[in-house]
């Protein structure tokens, strides 16, 4: 039976709330590539309007025409 390991390495600043410095191995890069990669369109109906980050509503109503 195999073994799958990710590593993953941050430098957080517990104070600011944010990363600072993050290290990754390459399968965790091409999970996350690989997440990246679904088509923004789909992800964004899947999420209401009130939950959407920054201007994602206001793009997405700019380009839907149903």
């Amino acid at each position: 039976m195999a073994t799958n390991t990710v590593s993953l390495k941050l430098l957080i600043d517990t104070k600011g709330h944010k990363v600072l410095f993050a290290e990754a191995g390459k399968d965790f890069v091409d999970f996350v590539f690989t997440l990246l990669a679904l088509p923004v369109g789909t992800v964004i109906r899947l999420l209401s309007k009130d939950n959407m980050v920054s201007s994602l509503g206001k793009l997405y109503d700019s380009l839907d025409t149903s």
